[in-house]
């Protein structure tokens, strides 16, 4: 795999697959010796069987030349075959490492990209130019280029031809610009529809994946029906598409071979006149003839590989527009290699921020003391879970700076941020792997000591403890086997593991049970007063022992301050509080 990807930019298909290709030209270079060598034996025998010929009809063969005769088309048989199994073997091969740079290149591409890559694009797209594009351009690298090195034979069968008659030659080229005009005409058409069906192929991938992802979903609406026929309609798309593709490319072999065809028939024709005539021997006609039948298969791969080569040079452009795209969150001229590690003191200094055109924080000021804890509060939609990306540098302001340390979190490498970071969102993710490797999935060499600790604080070890193997667990995709609470600790034990020096927990504790919540939150009380801690959450109980507590209301700050302080107020805070005191009265009432 390539430390630095080439350039590749979308229009110049060519260009990209070229630099990709550059490792392997000792590869490329051995199989354009072995195509040498294959079509050097294969355009030897019709002369050897033109020779035959003429020496069967003159009465001049011998047994002994008969013999001759047949070892040398025996040998010239064998000298093919090899030739084109190592040449096959060599290219085939080539092409499959490219087919893994590729691969590779674009999956660690993708991995870099930002969170706003990701809200533009369906990730069935994204799946679709990974698997389906990047096949078509390794069909195109691999057979393609085989085959477009084995139509050196076209100028040398020609040759030959032209050697034996060129009165006969001209005959069969008289049909060659009705093929050339047939070719351009079906490689424009394939060319747009071969954008079309891949384009397609995306959709129909989309639709997908967001149906398997939502399966849970689509079973507790009973939509199951409505699905099937919604993905029957973009599948039914992609076939009608496909359809007009393969008419397209199907036309091309038999049209020219009607084309090559009358041209034999013609050839023989006249020919045969000549032999009658005694202008020309059998052998000469025969050798011709075949000629003229190695020179159909050059004209009909052709067709394919026109056919590949616009299937590629779409692939490729599909892919090149994902591999251009820059991530928005990265290092750049401005990061400070210097730092290496941060402490944990956080200054929003004015913080506006929108998605697209839509206003979400507006001039948000407030600092957070190196390990201070500070809750966030405020109704959905009111911008908290937006200020936990912002920290953790998921997105970047539209306005103002967000100070980590007393340095703009632009100026400070990524990595080392996010690694300072133990980030516990709304929906945790979990890989289709054991309990272990979900847990350990920042600190890989974790001692079990820690591991046990991490889950003690988070009461996740009870959990361990209930299951037959334990962290050797196997979870289902996204968690699915676990509860909804028991993700949540799982979550909150995977961040407590990283150690960080900043904690980020975005309404982890809304699947929990209060008592729960309540025995977490002491637990997490010792670790986190060694280090910097954000706390967002609706609830009133979970925010309550906070040193200091902001309520946002539509983007905005409307108070701040610690619990009594801001229940004396009267504000926003005190009536959320009492509306909480009032719906947990009446979840006790009988």
């Amino acid at each position: 795999m390539f430390e630095d990807a080439p350039a590749v930019r979308p229009g110049r298909p060519f260009r990209a697959l070229v630099q990709y290709n550059l490792p392997y030209w000792p590869a490329y270079l051995s199989g354009a010796a072995l195509s040498a060598v294959f079509v050097g034996t294969e355009l030897s025998s019709p002369m050897v069987i033109r020779s035959l010929i003429d020496r069967l009809g003159d009465g001049a063969m011998t047994m002994v030349l008969l013999f001759g005769y047949f070892g040398a088309l025996l040998a010239l048989a064998a000298g093919s075959g090899i030739a084109r199994f190592f040449q096959r073997r060599i290219l085939i091969g080539a092409s499959r490492e490219f087919e893994y740079d590729l691969r590779n290149d674009y999956f660690r591409h993708v991995q870099r990209l930002s969170r706003d890559f990701f809200n533009r694009m369906k990730t069935g797209d994204i799946m679709a130019r990974a698997t389906n594009d990047v096949g078509y351009v390794r069909m195109l690298i691999g057979p393609g280029v085989m085959l477009s090195i084995d139509m050196m034979r076209l100028p040398f069968t020609l040759g030959l031809m032209i050697y034996i008659s060129p009165v006969l030659t001209g005959m069969a080229l008289l049909p060659l610009p009705f093929v050339s005009a047939l070719v351009y005409a079906l490689v424009r058409y394939t060319h747009v529809q071969s954008r079309r069906v891949q384009d397609q192929y995306g959709e129909m991938t989309a639709r997908a994946q967001e149906n398997l992802s939502g399966a849970r979903v689509v079973k507790a609406f009973a939509i199951a029906d409505r699905e099937v026929d919604a993905f029957r309609v973009e599948s039914r798309r992609y076939m009608r598409e496909g359809i007009k593709l393969s008419i397209a490319t199907s036309l091309m072999w038999p049209l020219i071979g009607i084309v090559v065809g009358l041209a034999g028939l013609f050839v023989l024709w006249q020919g045969g006149s000549r032999v009658i005539g005694g202008s020309l021997t059998l052998g000469d006609l025969t050798g011709f003839m075949i000629y003229l039948i190695l020179l159909a298969w050059p004209l009909a791969e052709l067709g394919w590989v026109v056919t590949l080569y616009q299937r590629a040079a779409v692939s490729m452009d599909r892919i090149a527009e994902v591999l251009i795209e820059t991530p928005s969150i990265r290092d750049t001229d401005r990061t400070r290699t210097d730092i290496v590690a941060v402490r944990g003191s956080i200054v929003f200094d004015g913080v506006s921020f929108a998605y697209s055109d839509a206003p979400v924080l507006h001039a948000l000021r407030f600092a957070v003391r190196e390990g201070e804890t500070v809750a966030i509060t405020g109704a959905t939609g009111s911008g908290k879970s937006t200020i936990a990306s912002l920290i953790a540098r998921e997105c970047d302001p539209t306005l103002g700076r967000v100070l980590v340390d007393g340095i703009d979190a632009r100026d400070i490498p990524v990595n080392v941020l996010r690694k300072a970071i133990g980030y516990v969102p709304q929906d945790a993710f979990f890989f289709s792997d054991t309990i272990r490797a979900n847990l350990c999935l920042g600190r890989p060499d974790a001692p079990e000591e820690a591991i046990r600790h991490a889950c003690d604080v988070a009461r996740f070890q009870e959990t361990v403890d209930a299951l037959p193997q334990g962290l050797d667990t196997l979870l289902g995709e996204r968690g699915v086997n676990l509860s909804g609470g028991q993700k949540q600790r799982l979550a909150v034990a995977r961040a407590v593991l990283l150690d960080p020096r900043i904690l980020a927990l975005d309404d982890a504790f809304s699947s929990v049970d209060a008592h729960t919540e309540e025995e977490m939150l002491q637990r997490l009380g010792a670790f986190m007063t060694r280090r910097t801690s954000i706390i967002i959450s609706h609830r009133v109980s979970t925010i309550r022992h906070a040193d200091a507590i902001i309520v946002l209301d539509k983007g905005a700050i409307a108070e701040s301050g610690s619990h009594k302080e801001l229940l004396e107020r009267g504000g926003l805070y005190a009536r959320m509080y009492r509306r909480q005191l009032l719906e947990e009265e009446l979840e006790r009432r009988p």
